[in-house]
């Protein structure tokens, strides 16, 4: 359907050109053709689209950026970091708020105890200890046990997880961080909506592989009745 609007002021339609300037907002992308000339947008910030009549009967187009700019201020971050923790990674969250994307930053020790920092459009910092592999009660253990055979997005942890564990995702997306850097898990290169699929690797953790030798040598020890 297209609604055609005439752009004479006050000229008796179903809509009227205002005495005020027309303002479009919250979008972010943009094609124009403007006399066979095609403008399309640099990037997928928020953006406002003014209209006007001038006095002289020209129509005036002004497409403003919301001037949001990217993450990039970790000194928060930095200051809050424990003692004898290095960055680790660092990644960028699926969703845009607000015309950005906020990032997730990650620390680990000696011990191999991994943290992570989530930081959006408004500096907000909110921490995630995620813990260690080799601790089966933690986030990052926790989320590597109940890793599924077949491909999953975050939202398959919703209703297998706790609560404290899952809490808005971003628990859920900061150990897959981890886990995909330390080649547990590895992204299809496909999607659900904004919400990329993942797949189980073949790695195991070192604790695991322990596990299973031992079970393995118990099988040998019965069998020879040693």
């Amino acid at each position: 359907m297209t609604l055609a609007l005439d752009a004479r002021k006050g000229n008796m339609m179903s809509m009227a050109v205002p005495k005020d300037d027309i303002e479009i907002t919250n979008f972010r992308n943009y094609v124009l053709k403007i006399e066979g000339q095609e403008l399309t947008s640099r990037n997928s910030q928020d953006k406002k689209l003014l209209l006007k009549i001038g006095r002289d009967g020209v129509l005036y187009l002004e497409l403003i950026g919301s001037g949001k700019k990217p993450v990039e201020d970790f000194s928060l971050i930095y200051a809050s970091v424990p003692s004898g923790y290095a960055k680790f990674h660092q990644t960028e969250a699926a969703k845009t708020i607000r015309g950005v994307k906020g990032k997730y930053l990650y620390f680990k020790n000696k011990e191999d105890d991994f943290i992570a920092y989530a930081v959006g459009p408004s500096q907000k910092v909110y921490r995630i200890t995620l813990g260690k592999i080799a601790d089966k009660d933690s986030k990052l253990r926790v989320v590597l046990d109940n890793l599924p055979i077949e491909p999953f997005n975050k939202a398959y942890f919703n209703d297998k997880l706790p609560f404290h564990i899952v809490e808005n995702r971003q628990p859920i997306k900061a150990a897959l961080d981890v886990l995909e850097k330390l080649g547990y898990v590895k992204k299809t290169g496909s999607s659900i909506g904004i919400s990329e699929i993942y797949i189980k690797t073949d790695k195991i953790s070192s604790k695991t592989a322990s596990q299973i030798k031992l079970v393995e040598d118990n099988k040998i020890t019965r069998k020879d009745g040693r």
